[in-house]
């Protein structure tokens, strides 16, 4: 009976062979004799028959050939390409991270705001080595999304190997349901407003991202900031719809070029809210694919500065075709070209200001970890620190000196602000609390610090915004963004004087 299986396979692929059209110098025909020569050893002479069956055989071999193709091409069953369609969708169960192959290496290419992964410290550029006990090399993207992948409330170890670790760490995260907002806003000093822009997908992105355009010009607003880094990407004719806010109406945002006819296409800017004043984008190299094609456009036009970080370089088409038992093929079919016709793979798009993201020593990143800065403020408030009190925070700048002298300094008696007590105070709990603490270590990481701390407590005083807000501000990048505004309206008001 398995050989009859055999050979009716065989004689399935013999059949085919006529559609297939293949050139008369590549003898697809003298070239499939191997294959159907191994099908028909394999099934009869390997030792685990549960593992010859015809259908996991001809899967296998689909998947092989698809993956000598690049690291974006994959063959998925029927389970891998349902998840493939569900990723459109918004909200999915699994940890929250988007993953890519870089290098040959399964990578983090961002993690999603507000999920498991992003709470626990996962950041883009992590390389994942396991899932659980399993290794990931050669793993293709859409197997290990699928192990990623499960019921919520249950856990899934990926183990994670960092520049600057001394060794691969281990990240234990429950499964959650994964709500995503992709679109954020907020303000920033000198009344510059902000949107964060997580991914181009869902129904109403881009209405989203047009009201928060819009309402910055109600507002007048001195600048815009539209914050891509960590963004991977989504679907194409979403970046050209938040693309026509900023290019005028007819300008073109993004090509594609491929060896089918209907897989080069250009896409026009429809016209939107056309945002004229200054603008900034915030690019890093977890900024993928929709993105870079936003970027790109929106550097050939001239009509913002970059800031940040090369963009990752994700810049191919992948078309989904369904095959006849539900299965599926993710084939790259084409590339993206910005307006000037720079090739966006494997390149990405080079800023125009650069500014290198802050890299968090080794034991700020173990006060994340144990979750130091909320333990340590949730204990100050409960104890009534001066400097937490909502009383005090409201009556004081936060530069504005306490009516205590400074224990450090009774020399010179100089006045101790509420941002130096509330350092001292967790210096002095830091010692207690945190794993294999270094007070010389703790001076050097005093900014970032102090923004933890100061992020924490607004959170706890004033709510999720506020907290949002007074990250987004302690943030070097945000500084370099606000300067680059301050420099463009400088520029504008000079060209209307002349």
């Amino acid at each position: 009976m398995r050989r009859t299986t055999t050979l009716s396979l065989a004689l399935a692929l013999a059949l085919l062979l006529p559609a297939l059209k293949a050139p008369a110098k590549d003898d697809l025909y003298e070239q499939l004799k191997p294959l159907m020569e191994s099908l028909s050893l394999i099934q009869s002479n390997y030792v685990d028959v549960d593992k010859t069956a015809s259908k996991e055989l001809v899967g296998n071999a689909i998947k092989g050939m698809v993956q000598g193709l690049d690291p974006y091409s994959q063959y998925m069953d029927a389970q891998s390409n349902k998840d493939m369609k569900e990723e459109t969708t918004g909200e999915f169960g699994g940890i929250g991270i988007e993953i890519d192959i870089k290098g040959g290496q399964l990578t983090v290419v961002s993690p999603i705001e507000g999920t498991p992964a992003a709470k626990a410290g996962i950041k883009s550029g992590d390389a994942i080595l396991k899932i659980d006990s399993l290794s990931t090399e050669g793993l293709a993207i859409m197997d290990a999304v699928h192990k990623m992948r499960g019921i919520k409330g249950t856990n899934v170890t990926i183990t994670i190997g960092r520049e600057g670790l001394k060794a691969p760490k281990e990240f234990t995260l429950t499964r959650d349901t994964i709500h995503i907002q992709n679109v954020k806003t907020s303000w920033l000093d000198g009344n510059v407003a902000y949107i964060r822009l997580s991914q181009f997908m869902g129904d109403t992105v881009d209405e989203e991202f047009a009201k928060g355009v819009a309402e910055a010009k109600r507002r007048k607003a001195a600048g815009l900031v539209v914050d891509l880094r960590n963004n991977p990407g989504g679907l194409l004719d979403m970046a050209a719809r938040i693309a026509s806010n900023f290019v005028p109406k007819g300008g073109l945002i993004v090509y594609t070029d491929g060896r089918i006819k209907s897989q080069n296409k250009k896409f026009f800017s429809q016209g939107g809210e056309d945002w004229k004043g200054p603008l900034v984008l915030l690019v890093n190299g977890g900024s993928a694919s929709a993105s870079e094609i936003l970027s790109g456009a929106i550097q050939d036009h001239g009509l913002g500065v970059l800031v940040g970080t090369r963009t990752f370089g994700k810049g191919s088409v992948q078309t989904i075709i369904e095959l006849s038992d539900h299965s599926g093929l993710r084939l790259t079919t084409a590339g993206y070209f910005t307006p000037k016709g720079r090739k966006i793979h494997g390149k990405g798009i080079e800023p125009d200001v650069v500014c290198e993201e802050e890299v968090f020593s080794s034991q700020v990143e173990e006060m994340l970890a144990e979750d130091a800065f909320s333990a340590f403020t949730k204990q100050s408030i409960a104890n009534g620190a001066a400097w937490a009190s909502t009383a005090t925070a409201e009556a004081l700048p936060e530069d504005s000196p306490e009516v205590k002298v400074s224990e450090n300094n009774w020399e010179h008696l100089k006045p101790e602000t509420r941002e130096q007590k509330m350092l001292k105070d967790y210096l002095r709990w830091a010692e207690a609390h945190v794993k294999d603490f270094r007070e010389e270590q703790f001076w050097a990481d005093k900014a970032r610090i102090t923004t933890e701390l100061k992020r924490e407590l607004a959170r706890r005083q004033k709510g999720d915004d506020e907290a949002r807000r007074v990250e987004l501000m302690g943030d070097p990048q945000i500084q370099q963004a606000l300067a680059v505004v301050k420099v463009q309206n400088l520029g504008r008001a000079r060209a209307a004087k002349d």
